[in-house]
């Protein structure tokens, strides 16, 4: 499907978000659900909490993404310095809609939890756990370890929200994007790989969420749920 189509599915949200229009159908219905179906009600409902980007890139939520204003919230967003440097160049001049904490470090390591923990990161507040177009290009027992940690430090009530490939996409080497995928598990064992790691989640192919058409040929994974042990 083309721009075009997607213009005539969801004309305001691709006018506002042409550069993740531009890259396929995948990415901005992927952005839509979460922003729609997950973060709106996290705003609306929760009156102070916690965004937690991990490997957030280009990500702009925190500055264009308006029900961040509903309520007391601060974004944390993790990346490579490079990634960090790039950005607030680019952003400059730029107010966010909440509080913003931009961190540098290598999420593939233990770093990045004392670093959110020393940048104001609070154990005590309902956060959601954004990993975005993320956990598929890194090594399977590192996202074991990221899943895990994250629940660790996480208050009662958090959320997360993940995205998964299906194996054969992990091992097709084909694509401008898929070509980089380490590893994916089949929709009916994702469950109980979160719940290994702390999390009670759900999950559907992300096709359902785009009223049928195959966005993903069924191999891409929309995955979201709450911390497992309250504490």
């Amino acid at each position: 499907m083309n721009l075009s189509c997607l213009r005539k599915k969801t004309p305001s949200y691709v006018d506002k978000h042409k550069f993740v229009a531009e890259k396929g159908d995948y990415p901005i219905v992927r952005s839509y659900y979460i922003e729609k179906n997950l973060l709106t009600p996290w705003c609306n409902t929760h009156e102070k909490s916690q965004i937690v980007l991990l490997g957030a890139g280009l990500d702009t939520r925190a500055y264009r993404f308006k029900p961040l204003q509903t309520n007391t919230l601060t974004i944390f967003e993790i990346d490579f310095s490079m990634i960090n440097r790039y950005k607030e160049e680019i952003l400059q001049g730029e107010q966010p809609l909440c509080d913003l904490v931009r961190i540098s470090g290598d999420i593939s390591n233990h770093d990045w939890k004392s670093l959110l923990m020393k940048s104001g990161f609070s154990n005590d507040t309902p956060t959601f756990w954004l990993l975005e177009g993320l956990v598929y290009y890194m090594n399977k027992g590192v996202v074991a370890s990221l899943l895990k940690k994250a629940a660790e430090i996480s208050a009662e009530n958090s959320q997360i929200f993940v995205d998964l490939c299906v194996p054969i996409l992990g091992e097709l080497n084909f694509g401008p994007f898929s070509r980089y995928f380490k590893w994916g598990l089949e929709i009916e064992t994702v469950p109980s790989f979160l719940a290994e790691t702390g999390w009670n989640v759900s999950c559907s192919f992300a096709d359902d969420f785009d009223q049928g058409r195959d966005i993903g040929q069924r191999g891409l994974i929309f995955v979201h749920g709450e911390l497992a042990n309250t504490k």
